[in-house]
């Protein structure tokens, strides 16, 4: 996990071809039925990673708008009377908000996408409507090895995620 990574050909290339720069190393995971399943609808980034690799990379406002900022514990819950209570009330799920982030296939193929921590799980997890275009466009299938890089474009904080 801490070993010095130099970032692949595919990720140099579509980084340079898309006028970005500051490559650094996120995760490996292996890819989860879940990452992939449309009614999951999210991409989950695995917890050490995140914290070693990503957190640093990210500004205090950018932190912020992906709810990474305090501990990495999970929220407690309050009691069951009053959760059953506010599950009677409830239309729909929280509204997690994030940041806004495009994220790239190997292909080169673009998804916008939001960056965010759930507060039940305290999972980071990548979301929004166009992921099941990553799932489709990045021919990942559940078990593949993957890595996550980030880089920037602009100010705009990218990911490149793909086979090595």
């Amino acid at each position: 996990m801490y070993r010095l990574r130099i970032a692949p050909k595919w990720v140099t290339d579509l980084v340079t071809a898309e006028g970005g720069s500051d490559i650094h190393f996120i995760a490996e995971k292996t890819i989860e039925k879940s990452d992939l399943a449309s009614q999951q609808n999210r991409f989950y980034l695995p917890r050490n990673f995140v914290k070693a690799n990503l957190v640093p990379m990210l500004s205090e406002l950018e932190r912020e708008s992906a709810s990474l900022v305090g501990d990495d514990r999970k929220r407690t819950r309050v009691t069951e009377g009053a959760e059953a209570e506010k599950r009677k009330t409830k239309v729909s799920g929280r509204e997690h908000g994030g940041l806004p982030v495009v994220v790239f296939t190997r292909c080169r193929f673009r998804c916008y996408l939001k960056l965010t921590r759930w507060d039940g799980s305290a999972g980071t997890v990548i979301k929004g409507d166009e992921l099941k275009y990553f799932a489709l466009w990045s021919f990942l299938k559940e078990g593949d090895e993957i890595e996550m890089w980030a880089f920037r474009r602009g100010g705009d904080l990218c990911f490149a995620i793909g086979k090595p």
